[in-house]
């Protein structure tokens, strides 16, 4: 018995040894968590082999001729709020804490503008809520092959302004990752200059800001990028231009105005294929006068604030202390 009590503490020490020197090397290698290490490859497991382009544009092509998916709140989540769905603006708009805290959240969902609400923004959403006790509203806009970038921008500037009209004087942040991170800085640019009053703050995850994805430096991010393939978001973004020049600002905003934009916080990984267009967006936006703050993780993946990784704890903290 003492035998196998010894054997037994002398793996139990080989292991604890082998896990603080794999977290070591992820560390010294990557910059980040052995966690957020293996969740890399996780990921690219999952997304390994991904439609073709051909492919992703034959199956549009079909939905187009079929019924728009009807979404709804996640029925296997338990909320840690009250969660309601309405109609506005021909869209659904889904709230979480109606009325609570001092600022409402206007979130945008990302999807490459093809997929709807995924367990990590709901996740999110939920935790961001709890952490901040702000409101959030989040519009279920039309996608494609339903909808475009002409359309959505068109309903969300409406629902925008009737917000603002029926809520004067409470504080408002936009707010959207990925695709959505994309059509929040669009929305902003558009108010920017009208009688509307803008957002207090854009707080931008991971934002897609140029569907032409034409960018030299994003190619040697095609190696270590996990989870967005280049060929898909390129046909992505032809179907949310919809006929549109895909530098049109409210498909691609960093080529819109951002003069008179207010604070912006960016949140971006060095391993993501939208990184160096978020970098020139960061510079776009100082050159035209507007206080950024560019959050970069190193090593990171996109959207990592939403994942279920150590890095995305620090990162919630800091965006629940502008929405509180």
């Amino acid at each position: 018995m003492k035998k196998l009590l010894r054997a037994f503490g002398i793996l139990m020490i080989a292991a604890i040894a082998l896990a603080i020197g794999a977290a070591g090397l992820s560390r010294a290698v990557y910059g980040r968590s052995l966690r957020a290490t293996l969740y890399e490859f996780r990921l690219r497991r999952q997304h390994a082999h991904p439609r073709a382009a051909e492919a992703e544009n034959a199956r549009l092509e079909a939905l187009r001729h079929g019924a728009e998916p009807v979404r709804a709140l996640p029925e296997d989540m338990a909320f840690d709020c009250e969660a309601t769905v309405e109609q506005r603006r021909g869209m659904r708009l889904f709230t979480l804490n109606p009325g609570g805290g001092e600022a409402t959240v206007l979130y945008l969902h990302g999807g490459a503008y093809v997929n709807g609400f995924n367990v990590h923004q709901w996740r999110f959403m939920n935790a961001l809520a709890r952490a901040a006790g702000c409101e959030i509203i989040a519009p279920d806009y039309h996608l494609a092959p339903f909808g475009n970038g002409a359309r959505a921008c068109a309903e969300l500037t409406g629902l925008y302004e009737d917000w603002r009209a029926s809520h004067p004087g409470r504080r408002l942040i936009l707010m959207g990752d990925s695709a959505g991170g994309g059509l929040a800085l669009t929305l902003a640019e558009l108010i920017a200059g009208t009688e509307t009053p803008p957002p207090e703050r854009l707080i931008l995850l991971s934002p897609w800001v140029d569907v032409t994805m034409e960018n030299p430096e994003i190619e040697p991010l095609l190696k270590v990028e996990p989870l967005l393939h280049l060929d898909l978001m390129r046909v992505h973004g032809r179907w949310w231009a919809d006929g549109l020049d895909p530098r049109d600002p409210r498909i691609s905003p960093l080529y819109g105005d951002m003069r008179g934009l207010p604070p912006v916080t960016i949140f971006c990984g060095t391993r993501e294929l939208l990184y160096p267009d978020i970098l020139r967006c960061r510079d776009r936006l100082l050159a035209a006068g507007v206080d950024v703050d560019c959050r970069v993780g190193r090593g990171l993946n996109h959207d990592y604030p939403l994942m279920p990784i150590p890095e995305a704890a620090p990162a919630l903290d800091a965006v629940a202390g502008l929405c509180r």
